[in-house]
């Protein structure tokens, strides 16, 4: 039986820069000939949707940015040979039941299919199924939980729940030859993988999965090797430029290759860059650093104390980008917090805000993001709140 070759590319949507591009299909000015001819030479392309196909201007009520394109801007993502989308990830519900329908509607036009959300909670279709020429791959989405979640009257995404995941994992694998899981989920901003990602990723490998992949934290990760399966941890962006400032984490990410054999199937990453419109194929495949965290990761896991707290520091430093939105946001309206932002250096200013409580408020804090109960409590009492905002509001 012949081979079946795969694209898997990372988180992809149409941008005021370069929305006129899109409309008009040019993909060569986008993606550059070689990326072009990669995507031409493959038998199935798949990508992540990080937003809406939409031309409504009613986006939900959120914290963080709402992210939608033209419908009309679909033009260049079929013209790239896009087979499939997942759309079980952060910014898919972002203009709700109007945006989730006319998303729908602008894949099913255009011959893209897609899967990861469904109309509502009992509806969520969680795979497809590819069969080539006898050989069968399924591919599954999954997402962590952020303004998207599905109700009993209202379509949402397809929530990572251990469980329930693997239990259908295990369950479909057994009809199939392979089995890829797109996972969205980790920390924004992440060069490294967390003990809470490593767990989940073997747990779903362990129930049938072959390959998994995730995307979200806009950044590359690193790669590992499970028992016969494949990781990817973090692919980074492929087509999204939705922030201005081209820091070295948007500057590039990964377009994966999958292959697959009567005998088994091998995964090559490929090197994207960013470029003023789109993203062009590195010429020089410069992956140093991304080999260089996987060497890193393994040797953490074969249990190597040094690999592993220079891991967790490393990832510690990513993670501290969000002390300031998260400290901030914990303090509420706070006139001082605001005439020291304007006087302080950003540094200064997370300093500043690290000083404002004492070691019982953190641990307090801690407490209630780290124990389920406390954590059940603290949304139950936010929630609350909300309601008799909502209340008040209408009564003014």
């Amino acid at each position: 039986m012949k081979n079946t070759k795969l694209i898997i590319a990372g988180d992809m949507l149409p941008m005021p820069c370069n929305y006129a591009l899109f409309q008009s299909g040019d993909i060569q000015t986008l993606f550059g000939e070689k990326l072009c001819t990669l995507f031409a030479s493959a038998d199935y392309r798949v990508c992540n949707f990080e937003g809406c196909f939409t031309d409504s201007d009613q986006p939900i009520e959120k914290v963080g940015p709402s992210i939608k394109a033209p419908v009309s801007s679909i033009t260049a993502v079929k013209r790239l040979g896009i087979d499939y989308a997942t759309l079980g990830n952060t910014h898919s519900m972002d203009y709700g039941r109007q945006g989730y329908y006319d998303t729908c509607k602008t894949l099913s036009d255009n011959g893209i299919g897609f899967f990861g959300w469904g109309d509502n909670a009992a509806c969520v279709k969680s795979y497809i199924e590819l069969n080539d020429g006898g050989r069968k791959i399924i591919l599954y989405n999954t997402t962590e939980r952020f303004e998207n979640a599905p109700r009993e009257d209202y379509p949402g995404v397809n929530l990572y729940d251990e469980y329930r995941v693997c239990t259908e994992i295990n369950q479909l694998k057994s009809r199939c030859d392979y089995l890829i899981v797109l996972y969205h989920g980790g920390i924004e901003g992440t060069h490294y993988n967390s003990e809470k990602m490593r767990v989940r990723f073997h747990r779903m490998a362990d129930s049938g999965a072959d390959v998994i992949i995730s995307q979200h934290t806009h950044a590359i990760g690193e790669e590992e090797r499970y028992k016969n399966a494949y990781f990817l941890y973090g692919q980074g962006n492929f087509c999204f430029h939705f922030r201005k400032e081209v820091t070295p984490l948007l500057a590039e990410g990964l377009v994966l290759e999958l292959d697959f054999s009567d005998s088994g199937f091998t995964a090559k990453p490929h090197r994207i860059l960013r470029t003023e419109y789109g993203c062009v194929y590195d010429e020089e495949q410069s992956l140093d650093g991304f080999f260089a965290r996987s060497k890193e990761h393994d040797a953490l896991l074969a249990g190597d104390k040094q690999a592993q707290s220079e891991f967790e520091s490393s990832f510690s430093k990513d993670c501290a980008s969000w002390t300031s939105v998260f400290l901030s946001v914990l303090r509420g309206n706070n006139p001082e917090d605001a005439a020291k932002r304007s006087e302080l250096s950003p540094a200064e200013f997370t300093n500043y805000l690290k000083s404002s409580y004492s070691r019982q408020q953190l641990l307090a804090i801690q407490m209630f993001m780290r124990n389920e109960e406390f954590n059940e409590v603290g949304n139950q009492i936010l929630s609350d709140i909300l309601r008799e905002t909502d209340t008040k509001e209408n009564v003014q």
